[in-house]
């Protein structure tokens, strides 16, 4: 089988592989498991009381995951969960968790906004507004294959 990767497509591949693997890092070296970087960072984002679902969605983490991952960090005293509206839960970190948060969470966070702050605002755009247009389009390619199959 044959197959021949443009080389721009493959540098782009490796840069998003580097990415996932700095934030692993990242999330290790503070001693959380990737998705619990990623709830925390989520929820810093999203605010406190935030649900599961908007998580999810956030942080482009499947469900089962996210639960996964939330039922660990309330056995460990992070986050609790409080009735929401309906059958929602609502998640709110604890005294431990805002340590973490404040600690391990929010120097990262604020070192990667002055990343985007250092760039100009023309630079900015350019990166959302092209991998907005890789995502779109990639999704439509997905998607014409799913219905041809």
């Amino acid at each position: 089988m044959e197959f021949r990767q443009n080389e721009t497509l493959r540098e782009f591949d490796r840069l998003n592989r580097q990415i996932d693997g700095l934030y692993h890092e990242i999330a290790v070296a503070r001693g959380l498991s990737d998705s619990a970087y990623g709830i925390l960072q989520a929820m810093l984002v999203l605010g406190e009381g935030c649900t599961q679902t908007a998580v999810c969605r956030y942080a482009c983490l499947n469900k089962q995951t996210v639960n996964s991952s939330v039922r660990r960090m309330v056995q460990d005293g992070l986050i609790e969960l409080r009735q929401g509206e309906g059958r929602e839960m609502r998640m709110h970190l604890t005294a431990q968790g805002e340590r973490v948060m404040r600690e391990r969470v929010l120097p990262v966070e604020r070192a990667e906004s002055e990343v985007f702050d250092e760039m100009s605002v023309e630079d900015r755009q350019a990166i959302l507004r092209l991998v907005n247009r890789y995502l779109d389009s990639f999704r439509r390619k997905i998607d014409e294959l799913e219905a041809a199959r």
